[in-house]
């Protein structure tokens, strides 16, 4: 595994948690209850990547973390400017540059890794 894919995940782990805990209090808050496990495409993936090593595992990560990254960051934009719920405006204006630093950074990996 490269060193820079497993840094990109480690900090996945810890900024996305961070929008978790903020999403979880958010659903509390509007009497929301979220899902406590992945769905069958989300699990299904978890399964494919954790059969991949090496530079099918990072080339399979990058490219997942790249699609993600992107539908997330238009939905999420999207959603703020259509929500009238002043709480979920300010949960996702938050989670927006996050979720676009990600994608920038990621983009930024599968570029350097083709030269």
């Amino acid at each position: 595994m490269r060193a820079d894919v497993k840094d990109f995940g480690q900090m996945m782990v810890k900024d996305h948690t961070a929008i978790n805990d903020d999403l979880k209090a958010l659903a509390a808050q509007k009497g929301v209850t979220l899902p406590d496990g992945l769905d069958a495409k989300h699990q299904a993936m978890v399964d494919k990547m954790s059969a991949l090593t090496g530079t099918k595992f990072d080339d399979a990560y990058i490219a997942g973390m790249i699609k993600a990254h992107t539908k997330d960051a238009k939905a999420f934009k999207a959603e703020s400017a259509a929500t009238s719920d002043a709480d979920i405006k300010i949960f996702l204006d938050k989670s927006i540059p996050v979720v676009d630093a990600h994608l920038q950074h990621i983009t930024a990996m599968k570029k350097y890794a083709l030269r």
